[in-house]
C-alpha cells in the first residue's frame, strides 16, 4: 500500500490514536502497516465467502435434477438423509421433506421386537386424537416407526376413513365403529393386528400435499432393502415432476461476507480506540507510585536525575523476571535514553509529558524540568503533595474497575441462576407429571 492511500484512508482519529500508542517512530510507516492489515483481514474475508458461495452454489446446481425420479439412499451403516424436493402437479408446485432411510437388511427376533412395536403402532395411529374411542380428527396410517424394521399396511371398510387415514364424515350423525386392519411385515414375516375405533363427526382433512406425502413415505419405506426409492410419476390422474428444493444457502454466504468485512473493518479502528484507553488507565494506575517513589528517593537525598535513572534500571530488571512491560516506566526508560544521547534535560521531560498526554504526567513534568533550571531544594515535598493528591484519585479508579467487573459477572451469576433454577424445579415438576 503506497503512503500517500493510506494517508487518506487513516482519519485524524486514527492516526492520534497510532501516535499515542507508538509515540516514538514513523507515524506513516505505523498507519500505512495498520491499514494493510486490516484490509488484507477484510479482504480475506470476503474471498473466503465468495469462495464458500461458488462452492455452495456448485454443490446445489449439481442436486438441482432428480434423474428418473430415483433418489439412492445411503448405504447400510451411513444413516438417514434429508432431502428437500419439490413436486410440479400440473402447474403447481409443492414442497415437501422427505427423510430416506438407509439401506437395510434382514431384521432378528422379529417376534419379541412385534411385542414392543404393536403398543408404539397403536399410539402412533392415534395422531391428533386422544384415543380409539373418540376419534375426532385425521388418523395417521404410519408405514413404518423408527427403530423397527416393520413395514405396515392399512385397510379400513373404507365408508368413513380412508386409505390415508383422512376421515369421510362430513354427513355422519351419529359416532359409528370403524375396524381398522394393519398388516405388518418384515421380508416373509406378515402378523395382522386389529384395531376398533368409533369415528364422531366431523370434517375431513385431506389436501394434495398430504395425500402425496404419504404416498412418498410408503414408498420410501418399501424399498428400503433397494439402493434407490422410486418417485411417484402422477397423482389423481396428473403427471408429476420432480426436482431439489433450492436453499440459496450461497446466496446467503455472498450476501453477509462483506456484511462480516465492514464489522471487522470499523471492528479495527475500535480495538486501536480501546488500547488507548487501556493505556491511558494504566498510566494513571502507575502514576501515584512513580511519584512516591521519586518522593522517598530525593528525600533520602538523591538527585532528581539519578533517582530517575534508579526508578527505570528497577524497572528494567524487574521487566527481564516478569516479562510485563508498563507504559509510564517504558516513556521514562525513554526519555533517560534521550538524556543519555544527549538532549538536555528540561527538553527530555517536556517531552515526556506530551508523550502521556495527561494532565498529572504534565505537571510530573514541570516539576522535574524545573528542579534542574532553578535546583531542588523543596522538589521533594512538592511529589510528596502530589502523591498524597493523586492518591485519592487512585482509589476513585480502583472503585471504577471494581464496578465494571461486577458488572460483567452479572450475566454469568444470571446464568448460573437459571441452571440452578432448573436443576430444583424439574425433578419436582417430573415427580408431579
Amino acid at each position: 500500500m503506497s503512503g500517500e492511500l493510506a494517508e487518506k484512508l487513516c482519519n485524524d482519529n486514527i492516526r492520534d490514536a497510532l501516535r499515542t500508542l507508538k509515540p516514538t517512530g514513523n507515524i506513516k510507516e505505523y498507519q500505512k502497516e495498520y491499514l494493510t492489515k486490516k484490509l488484507m483481514l477484510c479482504a480475506a474475508v470476503v474471498g473466503l465467502g465468495i469462495i464458500l458461495s461458488a462452492a455452495l452454489w456448485i454443490k446445489e446446481r449439481s442436486q438441482t435434477d432428480v434423474v428418473d425420479n430415483k433418489l439412492y439412499r445411503n448405504a447400510y451403516g451411513d444413516g438417514a438423509k434429508q432431502v428437500e424436493l419439490v413436486a410440479e402437479n400440473d402447474g403447481e408446485e409443492i414442497a415437501l421433506s422427505l427423510e430416506i432411510e438407509e439401506k437395510q437388511y434382514n431384521a432378528k427376533e422379529l417376534d419379541a421386537l412385534l411385542q414392543e412395536f404393536i403398543p408404539a403402532l397403536e399410539e402412533a395411529v392415534l395422531g391428533n386424537n386422544q384415543g380409539l374411542d373418540m376419534v375426532l380428527q385425521d388418523l395417521r396410517f404410519i408405514d413404518s416407526i423408527e427403530g423397527f424394521p416393520f413395514l405396515v399396511e392399512w385397510s379400513t371398510d373404507g365408508e368413513y376413513i380412508d386409505y390415508a387415514g383422512h376421515l369421510l364424515c362430513e354427513n355422519l350423525k351419529q359416532p359409528a365403529i370403524v375396524e381398522l386392519t394393519a398388516l405388518i411385515s418384515c421380508d416373509l414375516y406378515e402378523v395382522e393386528h386389529r384395531m376398533s375405533c368409533y369415528v364422531y363427526p366431523g370434517k375431513a382433512d385431506s389436501d394434495t400435499g398430504t395425500i402425496l406425502l404419504n404416498e412418498l413415505r410408503q414408498a420410501e419405506a418399501g424399498s428400503r432393502e433397494n439402493e434407490f426409492m422410486t418417485l411417484p410419476s402422477e397423482i389423481g390422474g396428473t403427471g408429476l415432476s420432480w426436482r431439489f428444493k433450492k436453499s440459496h444457502t450461497g446466496l446467503l454466504v455472498l450476501l453477509v461476507a462483506p456484511l462480516i468485512a465492514m464489522l471487522l473493518y470499523y471492528s479495527f479502528d475500535r480495538d486501536l480506540y480501546r488500547q488507548v484507553e487501556d493505556r491511558k488507565q494504566e498510566l494513571r494506575l502507575d502514576y501515584p507510585d512513580i511519584v512516591g517513589s521519586l518522593a522517598l528517593l530525593i528525600g533520602a537525598g538523591m538527585t532528581p536525575t539519578n533517582a530517575w535513572a534508579k526508578l527505570v534500571k528497577d524497572y528494567v530488571t524487574k521487566k527481564e523476571n516478569t516479562g510485563k512491560s508498563r507504559c509510564a516506566y517504558e516513556e521514562m526508560l525513554f526519555t533517560a535514553r534521550e538524556i543519555q544521547n544527549g538532549i538536555s534535560q528540561p527538553a527530555a521531560y517536556e517531552r515526556f509529558g506530551l508523550r502521556c498526554q495527561l494532565t498529572n504526567y504534565n505537571k510530573l513534568a514541570a516539576l522535574m524540568a524545573h528542579s534542574v533550571t532553578k535546583g531542588s531544594s523543596n522538589l521533594a515535598d512538592l511529589l510528596r503533595e502530589e502523591a498524597a493528591d493523586v492518591f485519592e484519585e487512585r482509589k476513585h479508579i480502583a472503585r471504577e474497575l471494581g464496578e465494571k467487573a461486577s458488572t460483567k459477572l452479572l450475566m454469568p451469576m444470571m446464568l448460573l441462576l437459571g441452571m440452578i433454577m432448573v436443576i430444583m424445579v424439574l425433578p419436582a415438576f417430573t415427580n408431579y407429571l
